[in-house]
């Protein structure tokens, strides 16, 4: 049973135009993007030497794949996707008659959630090659450089993309089998992109209202920053200063010193949550909405 409802899963998300229109619309956006955030790197950039390259093509491509790569493309990719599966079929009233057969309600849940992860993830992947070839292209690298300035974090940022991946279908799953409505589902799992870009906002725009209202407990760009630097760091070297100086700005996780020029050594964290924290954060909402998830699926009435 979970090896047919997976597969069913990953059919019924396999849209070719609806995934074709998201691409389009995430490559147009992306193109936009990469164009600001590459504007301001060095004239004749390949002339630099490999190692400056490299740091120019880091500090631009976490930054950018973080807050639109799986940032708030993939979170409103899994609003869009996540609510075409378990809400879809219980609003079309085939999920009942599955139910009314004697299934292993839990298998049907979390073979739904594993497809839902597992279609986002290559989503997630897919995005952050386009990220790739986008800021590589635009910025006029030398080819050499795309190991240290994109290969070398890839490993960590996959993973990252995984843990977005996971949040936003446990919370689409939780939101679809207490609704049972596709539109009602998208609406609540899209608390999450719109969470990531106002408190965002919020964050950078000049004065003190982020810090003095506390708004970084509810950030959840914040959040999902500190657990990316956490995991680039645990898996790669660590992160050269301007890379931390650049994910500072966008993330809100190192202090940023106004005047940039003489960076050195490495920037301490703002420390408003401990990143293993905001890990544990992530992990604990993403099981405990799966784990509230399965016990309301257990008892639903068909």
């Amino acid at each position: 049973m979970f090896l047919a409802v997976f597969r069913k899963t990953i059919g019924d998300l396999s849209n070719p135009k609806l995934l074709l229109a998201y691409l389009l619309a995430f490559s147009t956006v992306l193109w936009f993007l990469a164009l600001g955030f590459t504007g301001e790197m060095p004239d004749a950039i390949n002339t630099l030497s490999l190692g400056e390259q490299e740091v120019e093509l880091l500090s631009v491509y976490t930054s950018l794949a973080w807050f639109w790569g799986v940032g708030i493309a993939l979170l409103a990719a899994g609003t869009l996707f996540v609510a075409l599966t378990l809400a879809t079929e219980a609003e079309r009233g085939t999920l009942d008659l599955l139910l009314s057969k004697p299934v292993r309600r839990w298998e049907v849940l979390i073979a739904t959630f594993v497809a839902n992860v597992a279609y986002l993830f290559a989503i997630g992947v897919a995005s952050l090659l386009l990220v790739a070839v986008a800021v590589f292209r635009m910025g006029g690298f030398s080819a050499a450089a795309i190991h240290g300035g994109v290969f070398a974090v890839l490993p960590g940022t996959a993973l990252y993309a995984l843990l977005v991946c996971a949040l936003v279908s446990a919370a689409g799953i939780a939101a679809g089998v207490f609704t049972r409505k596709r539109l009602q589902t998208a609406a609540l799992t899209a608390i999450f992109p719109a969470l990531f870009f106002a408190l965002f906002v919020a964050r950078v725009f000049p004065g003190d209202i982020y810090e003095d209202y506390s708004l970084y407990a509810i950030d959840l760009g914040y959040h999902l920053g500190n657990v990316y630097t956490l995991l680039l760091d645990a898996t790669g070297e660590p992160m050269p200063v301007e890379v931390q100086a650049q994910l500072g700005f966008w993330t809100g996780v190192y202090e940023v010193p106004e005047e940039q020029g003489s960076l050195e050594g490495s920037l301490e964290l703002v420390g408003h949550v401990d990143p293993s924290v905001s890990l544990a954060l992530c992990l604990f909402l993403t099981f405990g909405l799966l784990g509230v998830a399965l016990v309301q699926f257990q008892r639903m009435d068909i």
